[in-house]
């Protein structure tokens, strides 16, 4: 059962109590984490953002592996990792190697985008549950994804090592754009070419019944797929950065968040 191909046993449904029991099993040990290594020095948070990078892309390349061999799926959607919330493995890397300007991308993607991501599929994990029972590989490697996601978010941001300004907006749309770039050509192409037309990574070209990318589709029309990119290059950064003034000019009631925003990042690496 733990490696069956879809549908192969009951799957455990969206909102059923196994999806909560997951979800609660995913907070807790995101709470866990946090409250372990949230006061690391940003050398230590360093370490963890590598050491967490390096695990993700292990989870995601076995899951490529149990795809194209287990199931035999042929679908670009089921394996190639160009979604949203397949950024994190490239902001990983951008902000575990990559200096000045290539580890600020990471950075920010990690501390917005990949928290909003992490938090919407753990919510609405419609490529897992709704296939495959709770004690399957590709339900728990889903929860183990994105529950990291969170939590390499949250640690940058609650342990100071990144602190988050409004112009750094176009840093998480700087990545989120290129990978739209790629994602969208690469679904035109095996679209023509295979003469099997699915392709839908990064959600631009299609609809995606079930989800809130559907009543998208339907508003937008002709131009859903700019209307994909846009959502997804600004929404999640403008949400968590809302949030981070709040608790920012709760902290320090004397001075402007955006001040203390800029201080801080500063002193990022």
């Amino acid at each position: 059962m733990f490696f069956s191909p879809p549908y192969a046993c009951p799957p455990a449904g969206l909102y059923s109590p196994a999806h909560f029991i997951l979800l609660f099993l995913t907070a807790f040990f995101v709470t866990g984490g946090l409250l372990l290594t949230r006061h690391a020095d940003p050398r230590r948070v360093r370490r963890i953002v590598r050491e967490v990078t390096v695990l993700l892309w292990a989870l995601e390349i076995s899951k490529i592996f149990f795809v194209l061999f287990a199931t035999g799926s042929k679908n670009p959607n089921d394996f190639v990792p160009l979604y949203y919330c397949s950024l994190v493995l490239y902001a990983g890397l951008l902000s575990s190697v990559g200096r000045g300007f290539l580890r600020r991308v990471g950075d920010v993607f990690l501390s917005s985008g990949g928290i909003v991501g992490g938090v919407c599929f753990l919510l609405c994990p419609n490529t897992s549950l709704p296939r495959y029972p709770a004690v399957h590989f590709i339900s728990l490697h889903s929860f183990l994804l994105h529950g990291l996601m969170v939590y390499l978010g949250l640690l940058l941001l609650l342990s100071g090592t990144v602190r988050l300004r409004r112009q750094d907006v176009f840093y998480n749309a700087g990545l989120v754009s290129v990978m739209c770039l790629c994602a969208f050509l690469f679904n035109l192409i095996f679209d023509r070419l295979s003469g099997w037309p699915v392709a839908n990574l990064m959600f631009l070209s299609k609809d995606f019944p079930g989800t809130p990318v559907s009543l998208l589709y339907r508003i937008a029309g002709p131009v859903f797929p700019v209307a994909m990119w846009l959502l997804q290059s600004f929404v999640p950064f403008y949400l968590v950065y809302a949030v981070y003034r709040l608790f920012a000019r709760q902290a320090t009631p004397t001075e402007a968040p955006d001040a203390v925003s800029a201080a801080g990042a500063e002193q990022s690496p």
